[in-house]
């Protein structure tokens, strides 16, 4: 591929039968998608892009067309680091606190890193846990973007001082997404556990922008704060942040304790409602991790727009993506990305810590995610229950499953935060003390219109 985008001559026959075959392959997708030859060149150009595309073109050889696109290698691996972390967040899926006895060692997390490269990874996202905590991380990522793979890191952002921020930039880290739920800085700190964590967060914020980093801000929207998401979009905005992206709450790990906050599908239905203006008007990207999204984003637009994952989005017709959207969006679990635990378990998200499919200490990655038929159940946008099952936008959204199993312990029931899945929803509301959790938090749950 690197020979298609330098326009040289491979050394070997077999590298030109290869670049002439990447050729036809890339021209003729260019011509089907009225995209231009010579900008998808200048796009190639970058290592990591080539990746991608790489990874594309070997599922296509691998699995062939299919709806949704099945890859060799997962896009993306989110990374566990450690489940060491300096606050006590309500909502963390990890119960993350102290290190894990098992973790594993710096020589185990560069074989993975090699692992991961050989397979064909195109990015690691390290998270926790605080992964700034663990001082394997530099290291870690030093072998990373040896391997030309794509380094994101998912922090509190805490611990992101001047001096930290530029070692990140020196490392090149590609994306630094910073976590904070609240406007107001003492109910922050309350949810987050840590007296200090919103200030620490928003410096950390700052020191990341001026440094140059592509920085996001994250928040995990329940009933506590969904009334904050404009004004902190707002504040994400004015501090020069890229991306805001809003995170579905799953009922996991210490969430189990407050899934009486979770978002009703008429709350949430209003909230990507409110994400898709934001995303038009603010001057910065505005995502979800909620596959409703996708929908909402469809459905505002006329068919204009597309979300087709939480990385993207805008207009259908750039890069020819409006009739891709249906072959790479929806869930993403065990299909585009997968997670490893700090002990190398590997699940298929984050988000479903409960469900190990295999440990990297003893079998190979690729083995795990191309044998494994928990894996292969994923991929079946045909298998979810419920209004999921027949829903037209299923193969764009599909629901989430970690909700699903998080609520069920059936990662195929519906997904009760769709307005779709009502009747789901009506299910769940008999065992939450939703009053009680808000007046405990002191916190009146209102929607402010806009």
């Amino acid at each position: 591929m690197a020979a298609f985008v330098q326009k040289k001559q491979a050394d070997t026959l077999e590298d030109r039968l290869y670049t002439w075959l990447i050729e036809i392959i890339l021209s003729a997708g260019c011509k089907a998608f009225s995209a231009d030859a010579n900008a998808l060149r200048e796009y190639l150009e970058d290592p990591i892009v080539r990746r991608g595309v790489a990874s594309v073109l070997s599922g296509i050889a691998t699995h062939g067309i299919t709806k949704p696109q099945l890859l060799k290698a997962p896009f993306l691996v989110v990374w566990n680091l450690t489940n060491m972390c300096n606050l006590r967040c309500k909502h963390c899926y990890q119960l993350a606190g102290v290190p894990a006895p098992d973790e594993l060692t710096l020589e185990e997390k560069l074989k993975v890193v090699n692992e991961l490269a050989d397979a064909g990874v195109v990015s690691i996202a390290f998270s926790g846990g605080e992964p700034l905590m663990h001082p394997d991380f530099f290291s870690v990522v030093k072998e990373v973007r040896r391997r030309e793979m794509h380094a994101a890191v998912a922090t509190n952002g805490t611990l992101i001082t001047k001096a930290v921020a530029h070692r990140l930039k020196e490392a090149d880290i590609g994306y630094v997404e910073v976590s904070l739920d609240f406007i107001r800085p003492g109910v922050n700190d309350k949810f987050r556990g840590l007296l200090g964590a919103w200030k620490g967060a928003i410096e950390g914020i700052r020191n990341s922008v001026q440094e140059g980093l592509y920085t996001t801000m994250a928040t995990t929207v329940t009933k506590l704060n969904i009334s904050d998401v404009a004004d902190l979009i707002d504040l994400a905005r004015d501090i020069g942040v890229s991306r805001f992206i809003h995170f579905n709450f799953i009922p996991v790990g210490r969430g189990k304790e407050i899934a009486d906050l979770d978002l009703s599908p008429s709350e949430r239905e209003w909230l990507l409602k409110l994400l898709y203006e934001k995303s038009k008007t603010s001057g910065i990207e505005v995502l979800s991790t909620a596959p409703q999204y996708a929908r909402i984003v469809l459905q505002e637009s006329e068919g204009h727009a597309v979300a087709p994952t939480h990385f993207y989005v805008g207009s259908g017709h750039k890069w020819g993506i409006q009739p891709l959207a249906e072959f790479i969006g929806g869930c993403g679990s065990g299909r585009l990305y997968c997670a490893i635990e700090p002990n190398g378990d590997v699940t298929p998200c984050v988000f479903i810590p409960q469900f190990v499919v295999g440990n990297l200490r003893e079998q190979r990655f690729l083995e795990i995610w191309n044998q494994n038929r928990i894996f292969s159940a994923f991929r079946n946008r045909e298998g979810p229950k419920g209004a999921c099952s027949d829903c037209k936008y299923k193969c764009v959204c599909g629901g989430c499953r970690a909700r699903s199993l998080g609520y069920f312990e059936d990662f195929t029931a519906p997904d009760a935060g769709c307005i779709y899945n009502q009747s789901s929803w009506n299910q769940l509301l008999a065992d939450f003390t939703r009053a009680d959790r808000v007046r405990e938090l002191a916190f009146e749950p209102t929607i402010r219109s806009r």
